[in-house]
């Protein structure tokens, strides 16, 4: 009686302790040999009842106007689903259609937010690969016209291969980052390599988020002429422009602007107030 009751106490902490992975997801199916540049797009609609799953799949052929969309059914345990789909709808009777039936046996990744695993079909020979999807606003749609195009999907790849996590977590990175000034010596646009790491952790939230852009604005100490200090504070900004370009973030993430000595956040009649008013500021945008 203590085993079966210990064993009931273990089946509830399991599913307790389970994911929610209900939902829309996006991604793409590799097949093997292919390069995931190539791969085609999927979306899955995933409803969870207790350990039993059931959904509806949509395969699109890359940039083409081929699709099916098939009913799935599966199991989930912990971390870990299994699905077998069934034909639904197809787009036309062209061999491009993606008609195949595939079993996927995937897993969820806490860390990175990705579901990942693998394929094979179940109708159609040496039809077999890896899948990777992530949490989206993408629905299934039965109709002919896609729910969106697949510049998502080429926008996704670039930072997949690039070693970053799913848009959910890189969307977590940004809520959370603190922004600190960068602060310069006197006289100087030149960046301290102690801000390089940073700058490189900004860098990646920039680049893994397609739409966001950030905002630097220089500034100085009262020392100088306020024409000379617009022009340094132009050039701080600027510097951390150009290394954030080094580190392969587009021009068009980068807005600069400069407010020479006009904007303190300290004293200029003390050596630390001075030093904490020659900075560069962010925000994003």
């Amino acid at each position: 009686m203590k085993k079966k009751l210990l064993f009931i106490l273990f089946l509830i902490a399991t599913h307790a302790m389970a994911q929610d992975l209900s939902g829309s997801w996006s991604g793409v199916l590799i097949s093997n040999g292919q390069a995931i540049e190539k791969a085609d797009v999927i979306y899955l609609s995933i409803e969870v009842n207790g350990n039993q799953i059931t959904g509806l799949s949509r395969v699109e052929r890359l940039d083409d106007v081929e699709f099916a969309v098939k009913s799935f059914e599966g199991k989930q345990e912990g971390s870990k689903l299994t699905l077998s789909e069934q034909l639904g709808r197809r787009s036309s009777n062209s061999p491009k259609s993606p008609v195949c039936k595939l079993d996927y046996s995937l897993e969820y990744n806490d860390s990175t937010a990705y579901l990942k695993g693998t394929f094979i079909s179940t109708d159609c020979r040496n039809i077999q690969g890896e899948v990777v999807l992530f949490r989206s606003d993408h629905k299934v749609t039965t109709e002919k016209e896609p729910e969106s195009t697949h510049l998502w999907k080429h926008r996704f790849v670039k930072a997949y291969n690039k070693g970053y996590a799913a848009p959910e977590v890189l969307k977590k990175e940004q809520q959370n980052f603190k922004f600190q000034p960068i602060y310069f010596d006197h006289d100087e646009s030149e960046i301290k390599p102690e801000f390089y790491a940073y700058l490189n952790k900004m860098a990646r939230v920039l680049d893994g988020i397609h739409d966001l852009r950030v905002e630097i604005t220089g500034h100085t100490d009262a020392v100088g002429t306020d024409q000379y200090n617009i022009g340094l504070s132009e050039r701080r900004a600027k510097a951390i422009q150009n290394y954030f370009k080094s580190r392969g973030i587009e021009p068009e993430k980068l807005e600069i602007d400069f407010k020479g000595k006009r904007e303190p956040v300290d004293t200029n009649k003390t050596k630390e107030g001075k030093q904490r008013n020659r900075r560069v500021d962010f925000k994003f945008i």
